[in-house]
């Protein structure tokens, strides 16, 4: 994952979308990961990180059964947050493991630290494009969980990882507010 995310950044900081472009010219226009997905029922797009996963959405957080199965297939949407399209906070987590852990743990969050402010996330809903612009990050303790809690305007969304990758030590908390379109 670091070494994709490594060679993205490379190919973009040349101009270059697409390392196929250097093979076949014709193939300049089309990127590695744009803003479409293969999960166009309900996935998760970003573009910077090279991913495109699936969301398995109203997971509850405190089923400890119900998160794990979802976490093997993707990334999981907290139940009574706010869906794409809804104002409020909706929030999505899944695991940071290394990715040697990948087959036991999904670790598609295992980049999510890369992320900055202004940087793409489009969330795929029954079929529609949601897109929203990092805004800010934070790491908090495992227990605080006062974000969840606190009034937002407009559309905004919340990625959750273990941090550092690998340990339950802390939580990276990476939110996106809806963009204008």
């Amino acid at each position: 994952m670091e070494a994709k995310y490594r060679v993205l950044s490379l190919f973009k900081s040349t101009g270059l979308n697409n390392p196929k472009a250097l093979f076949i010219p014709n193939f300049e226009g089309m990127t590695i990961v744009g803003n479409a997905s293969k999960n166009k029922d309900y996935g998760i797009v970003v573009p910077k990180l090279g991913l495109d996963e699936k969301v398995i959405f109203n997971v509850d957080p405190n089923d400890e059964e119900q998160y794990r199965a979802a976490l093997k297939q993707g990334i999981a949407h907290a139940s009574s947050t706010s869906y794409p399209d809804s104002n409020g906070l909706g929030y999505y987590f899944a695991h940071s493991s290394s990715p040697g852990f990948r087959v036991q743990y999904n670790a598609v969050f295992y980049l999510l630290d890369k992320l900055a402010v202004g940087d793409d996330i489009y969330i795929w809903h029954e079929l529609k494009r949601y897109h929203y612009k990092v805004s800010e990050k934070q790491i908090k303790d495992p227990s605080d969980t006062s974000f969840l809690y606190q009034q937002y305007d407009g559309e905004n969304i919340v990625l959750q990882t273990c941090w550092p990758p690998g340990t339950t030590n802390q939580r990276l908390l990476v939110f996106a507010k809806r963009a204008k379109e």
